[in-house]
């Protein structure tokens, strides 16, 4: 799974929370199963749509540059 610049935080679910107050036992709770519900929602959504493949997510490098460009001066 790929880390997002957005990833919740107490700092930022306060400010999403604006004027309203929670106590922060119970937004570190809410917070924790937030966290639990979208990483079991993620496997499911990647096990229904399993790729075929197993490079699909994989950039291949390659040793030498290509034709392309080695003979474009």
């Amino acid at each position: 799974m790929i880390k997002r610049v957005d990833e919740m935080n107490p700092e930022r679910a306060k400010n999403l929370l604006g004027k309203k107050e929670i106590s922060e036992e119970r937004l570190k709770k809410t917070m924790e199963q937030v966290k639990a519900f979208c990483k079991v929602a993620y496997q499911l959504y990647s096990k229904t749509n399993a790729t075929d493949l197993e490079n699909d997510n994989v950039r291949q490098l390659y040793a030498e540059p290509p034709e392309e460009f080695t003979n474009a001066a």
